[in-house]
Parts: C-alpha cells; structure tokens; sequence
C-alpha cells in the first residue's frame, strides 16, 4: 500500500540549460534555475528587521538611478548595476528564492526516515525540458553541493573585511562606499548560502520532484540559435555529462588541435526566449534580468574558454 502524495504550487523550481555541455573548466553544464514563490501572507503587517533594511535599501538604490546624470548618485548606480552584471549568474538565481515563503523544513520528514507505507510529505516540482535533460535532479544536486560552502564562505569573508574600510568614514564629503559594498555582498552571500542551504535540506527529504514540461521543450525549440554552431538535437544533459571524464577525451578523434562545437557546447536559447518563460511560469519581474545576465556570462564562459 503506497501513501498518498501531496504536491503544492506554493514553490515551483523551473530549471532552465543554457549550454549543451560544461565549458572547459566546469563541472556541469550551465543552468539556470527560476524560482517561483508564493506571494507573503497579506496579515504580515510587520515585518522582520531585515525586511524593512532590505526594502529601504533598494528604495534608495531605486533612487539613486533617477538621479540627475553625471552626479555621484547616478555614477555610483551605473557602477552598481556593473557590477551585478559580474555576479555570478548561479548566485543571482539563489538570490530570488526566500525560504521563509517555501515549505517548513520542520514539516518535512527526510525521505531516508520515512517508512514506505508513510510517504505523504509534500513535493515540490521541478520543470524540466525533457529533451535536455535526463537526470535533472543529479544537475541540481550538484549546484547546491558547490553553493553551499561557496556562499557561506563568501558571507563570512565579506563581513569580516567590511570594517577595514572604517577609515573612509572620516572623509566628510564622501559616503562610505567600500564599506556599504562589503556589508551587501556579504547580505547577497548570506542569502544565496541560505537558500542553497534550504534546498540541499529538500533534496535530502525528497521533496523536489523532477516534472517534464513540454511547455519548456516548445519554447526552446523556438528560439533556439540559428547560427551555424546551434545546439543538435543530440544534445542532451545526462549524468554523464555532469561527470564527464578523461574517456569522453579520449573518444573525440578530432579535438586535438582545435576545440569544435562537440566539445566546446553552445548556447541552447537566444535572449528572446526570456520574456515567454516569465510569462509562461509566472515568474517575479526581476527573473527577466537575471537571465538576461545569466545567457550573456553563459556566452562569455564558453567564449573565454574556448580561447584559451
């Protein structure tokens, strides 16, 4: 007798492959990873601390950008939006889920712990392409194991510098950027380490389920590349790719003088597939952007290590 399943629309992962193989230097192909979360209860009229910083923070950011051009403000904005072009795009994406708006930990039973006849815990959906993907869960088990010490250390080693820049402080005339700086990537590294955290906690208590979307597979078909490196039809993510070794190497007849496009990988969808994914999956306005960024550092690895 096998237990019901729950499955709840309150979280949604959708997992979207933005090349058809690792670059040379990676461990997995790249993928970005949407987050849809519920929205926050509407009786939460009082928010936490961090919640009224982080609102009135990105208010006075929002503010900084319509400032006059050529003021400190503004330049200070455009440097600001520079350097999130730089972030990595994996730590972007973790940025956008919020653990406090997905499923209680403490109401999930790890998978390993529950009894066969028992199994009645809730599933989160992961949507997949299935035409470019064969293992998805192993891909996402694989991010959130790098994620994890990545961001904490990076939380750590951001907060523990910030006071070096104390001295800037005494410059009256100029605000205390550095300092500001340490103090938010050191927040954006918290955040990414938590919600890497919190999804290592799900894949642990079975909770993510890998769901096919064709949905997705029509949308990449659309807007695929049409240069002449566009990915094939054979390009398909599977474990072995995520742990490819040096017999893959070894089988390629033709990649010794130069790296063609069977072992360089390609990108598998052009920047006007993001607006259809957003609609398609209801995700938050601020997913847009992050994938835009997310496709143009997918090119750049690929070009950067092609090179060299």
């Amino acid at each position: 007798m096998t237990g019901n399943t729950k499955v709840t629309r309150s979280l949604r992962i959708v997992a979207l492959p933005l090349t058809s193989r690792p670059p040379p230097k990676h461990v997995d192909p790249l993928v970005y990873y949407a987050f849809r979360t519920p929205p926050p209860p509407r009786d939460d009229a009082n928010p936490g601390i961090a919640k009224k910083v982080t609102n009135k923070v990105s208010s006075l950011w929002a503010g900084f950008g319509k400032a006059p051009e050529g003021s400190w403000k503004f330049k200070t904005f455009r440097y600001g939006e520079q350097l999130m072009d730089k972030i990595e795009f994996e730590e972007l994406a973790l940025k956008g889920l919020d653990p406090s708006l997905g499923p209680r930990l403490s109401n999930l039973k790890k998978l390993k712990d529950t009894p066969e006849n028992e199994k009645d815990h809730t599933k989160i959906s992961l949507l997949y392409p299935p035409s470019l993907f064969k293992n998805p869960l192993l891909q996402l088990q694989s991010m959130v194991g790098r994620r994890v010490p990545r961001h904490r250390k990076g939380f750590w080693f951001w907060l523990l510098i910030s006071p070096l820049t104390a001295p800037i402080a005494i410059i009256p005339i100029v605000p205390n950027l550095p300092f500001f700086f340490c103090v938010w990537r050191s927040w954006h590294h918290y955040k990414a380490y938590k919600a890497s955290a919190y999804l290592e906690s799900l894949l642990e208590r079975g909770t993510i389920v890998p769901e096919p979307s064709k949905q997705l597979d029509d949308i990449y078909s659309t807007h695929r590349p049409r240069d002449p490196l566009s990915p094939s039809s054979s390009d398909t993510l599977d474990s072995s790719s995520i742990h490819h070794a040096d017999s893959s190497a070894a089988e390629n007849k033709s990649g010794q003088e130069d790296k063609d496009e069977s072992t360089v990988g390609r990108l598998l969808i052009t920047r006007d597939a993001v607006p259809p994914i957003v609609d398609a999956f209801n995700l938050p306005p601020s997913a847009s952007a992050d994938m835009y960024r997310a496709l143009a550092q997918a090119s750049f690895r690929l070009q950067r290590e092609t090179r060299s």
